[in-house]
């Protein structure tokens, strides 16, 4: 797929239950995220959910586990192949699951 069909595929796509979970927490604890899974941002042809905003290069990626083990060729080499294209260009990523979307966790690890 060309990134302006991924970009409008994704412009027509809602917030996911977690997506909306993990802005909330963000927004409660003022941290600067923004949500840009829409196809407002990307790093080659990968879109994370949200970005920092404030100018640090770290990218979040907020997933269901039974989602990525059956659809992406598992969770792992999900995890590996956006982990590689995004520290090639200089960006940090975080990966936060469905137990870890949380004000505790997102707290300790971009807080």
């Amino acid at each position: 797929f060309t990134k302006e069909l991924i970009r409008k595929t994704l412009i027509r796509k809602e917030k996911s239950s977690l997506e909306i979970k993990f802005e909330n927490i963000v927004n409660k604890l003022n941290l600067p995220y923004k949500f840009v899974g829409n196809g407002e941002f990307f790093i080659e042809r990968k879109n994370p959910d949200f970005i920092n905003c404030n100018g640090g290069k770290i990218a979040v990626e907020v997933y269901y586990k039974k989602h990525k083990e059956l659809f992406r060729n598992g969770l792992e080499n999900w995890k590996k192949e956006r982990q590689e294209i995004f520290n090639k260009y200089g960006w940090r990523i975080e990966f936060f699951d469905e137990i870890e979307v949380n004000e505790k966790e997102v707290l300790r690890r971009i807080g």
